[in-house]
């Protein structure tokens, strides 16, 4: 079961070659890409002035594989054409072939098969003169897909004359027909919409007899105002209505409901029919049903699959199965617990081991903090995945880590760490019994300290996205935000884990050494890794905003250290009232310091780019652009380096990794162009492309051959693993080129 759902979330993105040759009259510009043969052909042999002609885009797509609808459910991407018309011509709207279902595991997609054809027509202006020509550009991109996930595109262009007379070409307009003879037919009879709490419900009265029969299913316009996986029930009132109830998807509103439109499919085959529906909103609930017929999801629609990931619109984690979301769960606790092994976290071990040093022989109150330590993962990790999954309900395209592509948090983060370095190195103290303060108030602020830390650990640990996490992570995002949040929590409780088991080990306290003076040094020796990780973020920060913000958040720092000295002062002065005034002066100062860190923002002339292009050795890379990908294929291949500045692991691995001479001679031997895919900001394109792989994180890598199927490549990445995918792609071309 797993498997097959890693396996969809592992959807591989490339682009295929492109063939442009310019068509006149009711000849055709034509396109084949990697899966599907193109063509742009219009229905006559020329246009009339102030007259229409019909445009077929025509695909002829390879056995198994399918496109998608402009609802394409629970995942993939419709068809985008953009049109470059001469004055005065328009286009109308795109006619597209009647839905079909391709169930993938758990979920629905709507999409097309065969051969599809989309028909947009195209008037011309009165004023055009018989004996011109004209030119009809068109650039189209679509999602192919099988056990894979395609992005096609290609460039078509059409000269056609302008005639008073012009003649109509058989075959096309055939393929035109019979695009328009599978369009719905209107809906006769009676059409209203409920919008009730849980979805619309659909009444409907027909004039001509027609029945809810199963198999049915309604393909609603709109992408995400009902799920598409998710069990479609009809039921027939006493007055012979019949409501068909559906479930609100994850833009459904009820107070927002005005209108329902979309396809209403009854049968299957060739007795399949198809309606238009056109709904108004009625007031009030749907008539009570007196008999209620299920759709069946399986027999409705094509037996394909995709692998595409699946959209937040999915049918709910029942479908999964128990064992899927099990595994899931059990992959993100072992994730969360190898992140305290990745070298993101190592600061905050550092200040977990002087914590721990300093109170190992009060058994109590070890264990009580380390309880504490873990609750303040848990609930930052479901404050930050919470907010990631309602920013991306909202169509935000965000992914994880995303808090670290805001320069403001970078700037948090860093002075965070600095505080947290300056207290290890005694310049003042928090958590210790200040002015002989009872001993119960200085348990509470133990525990504060230990929640805090659980909090900075999770913040810390973003940049990684170790082994195990990029399946679950990516299924996060996509899933129901019931289970998305469960596995925010599993990874939680998996970071925290080793802390807590240590905190409740009774052998732990016999193994530690006694205390004694040696703990201030070691406390204050703990603080330099913390202070490196805060100027890590500092380099982080200076990808994204620049020499002047950069400045900005330095005297920061140098302010925060100031407050912290004045802290330090008033805690030794042994003057309750003195401490005070130094606490207050403190606190205006650390104020006056943080306060225009909010105000950074990314900083146009900040090279973005930077944390990508350096650091690779000897080779170059080319900056992240989807429509080069092609033409660097047919050269010889392309890798992809999907990668952040704050991404630890990501800069480890091009240093260690990709940076090596091999790595180096063995790309330049098979043509291999490095391409570097900078996620430090914020960019659609590049959180696009990681989707399409099941991805919501860096770093990943994914090697596209000159022929065939992208690979993404294993984590931890290794040379082996590059030379493996490189040279077996190699030597699957040179085979199928054999006579």
């Amino acid at each position: 079961m797993f498997e097959r759902i890693a396996s969809a979330f592992a959807a591989v993105a490339g682009l295929a070659a492109m063939s442009i040759a310019p068509a006149h009259g009711q000849a055709s510009d034509r396109v084949v890409t990697d899966h599907a043969n193109s063509v742009l052909e219009l229905t006559m042999d020329g246009i009339a002035p102030g007259g229409s002609v019909d445009l077929v885009l025509r695909q002829k797509l390879q056995d198994g594989w399918h496109v998608y609808w402009r609802n394409p459910g629970d995942s993939g991407l419709p068809l985008e054409l953009s049109w470059e018309l001469p004055s005065g011509f328009t286009t109308g709207e795109t006619i597209y072939p009647a839905p079909h279902r391709i169930p993938v595991g758990p979920f629905v997609n709507y999409g097309h098969e065969g051969e599809p054809a989309f028909i947009t027509t195209l008037t011309a202006p009165a004023d055009v003169r018989p004996g011109d020509e004209v030119r009809i550009a068109l650039s189209a991109s679509w999602l192919i897909c099988e056990e894979t996930c395609v992005p096609e595109d290609g460039a078509f262009e059409i000269v056609a004359p302008i005639v008073d007379d012009p003649r109509p070409v058989p075959a096309v307009i055939a393929h035109a027909r019979k695009t328009r003879d599978e369009a719905p037919a209107p809906w006769s009879g009676s059409l209203a919409v409920h919008a009730e709490p849980d979805g619309p419900a659909l009444v409907l009265r027909s004039d001509d007899g027609v029945q809810l029969r199963e198999p049915f299913h309604f393909f609603a316009d709109a992408e995400g105002l009902t799920e598409p996986a998710a069990p479609q029930t009809a039921a027939r009132t006493s007055d012979e209505a019949e409501v068909l109830r559906l479930e609100g998807g994850v833009a459904y509103k009820p107070e927002a409901l005005r209108e329902l439109t979309g396809t209403l499919a009854i049968g299957e085959g060739a007795a399949r029919r198809d309606y238009r529906i056109v709904a108004a909103r009625a007031d009030g609930a749907a008539p009570a049903a007196a008999s209620a017929t299920p759709s069946s999801a399986a027999a409705s629609g094509s037996s394909a699959s995709s692998s595409f990931p699946p959209g937040e619109a999915s049918g709910g984690s029942a479908d999964m199965g128990v064992g899927g979301i099990a595994a899931l769960l059990a992959f993100a606790f072992v994730g969360g617990a190898i992140l305290n092994a990745m070298p993101c976290v190592f600061p905050i071990i550092f200040v977990k081991a002087a914590s721990l040093v300093s109170s190992a022989h009060d058994t109590a109150l070890v264990r009580r903090q380390g309880v504490v330590y873990a609750a303040g993962v848990v609930a930052t990790f479901v404050a930050l995945g919470g907010a990631l999954l309602a920013l991306r309900a909202g169509g935000e395209q965000l992914g994880w880590g995303f808090h670290l592509q805001s320069p403001a948090l970078v700037a948090m983060s860093a002075a965070l760490l600095f505080g947290v370095g300056l207290n290890l190195a005694g310049v003042f103290e928090v958590g210790s019994s200040l002015q002989n303060v009872g001993g119960g108030l200085a348990g509470r602020r133990g525990d504060a300290g230990a929640f805090f830390t659980g909090a900075l650990a999770v913040f810390v640990a973003a940049p990684c996205v170790g082994p195990f996490l990029s399946a679950p992570l990516g299924a996060a995002a996509f899933l129901p935000p019931v289970v998305g949040l469960l596995i925010f929590v599993a990874i939680a409780l998996g970071l925290a884990a080793p802390y807590v088991a240590i905190s409740f080990s009774p052998a732990l306290a016999r193994r530690l050494p006694r205390p004694g003076p040696w703990m201030s040094t070691f406390k204050q020796a703990m603080s330099f890794p913390v202070f490196a990780a805060s100027a890590y973020f500092i380099w982080v920060l200076s990808q994204q905003v620049g020499g002047e913000g950069l400045a900005i958040a330095l005297l920061g720092l140098v302010a925060l250290a100031f407050a912290a000295w004045l802290v330090g002062l008033g805690q030794r002065a042994g003057d309750e009232r003195s401490g005070r005034r130094m606490s207050i002066a403190a606190a205006v100062i650390a104020f006056v310091a943080v306060a225009p860190i909010f105000t950074l923002a990314p900083s146009p002339s900040a090279d973005g780019a930077l944390a990508a292009k350096g650091g690779y050795g000897e080779l170059t890379p080319v900056a992240f652009d989807p429509s080069a990908i092609a033409s660097a294929r047919a050269e010889g291949g392309v890798f992809v380096d999907f990668t952040a500045a704050w991404c630890v692991v990501c800069q480890f691995n091009k240093r260690t990794i990709l940076a090596r001479p091999a790595v180096r001679d063995l790309f330049r031997s098979h043509d291999v162009t490095l391409m570097a895919a900078d996620w430090t900001r914020r960019d659609p394109a590049i959180t696009t492309a990681l989707e399409a792989f099941g991805a919501n994180g860096v770093p990943l890598y994914v090697y596209y051959p000159p022929t065939g199927a992208p690979q993404v490549l294993p984590l931890p990445l290794s040379f082996r693993d590059i030379e493996s995918a490189i040279e077996n792609a190699q030597a699957r071309t040179v085979a199928a080129r054999r006579p």
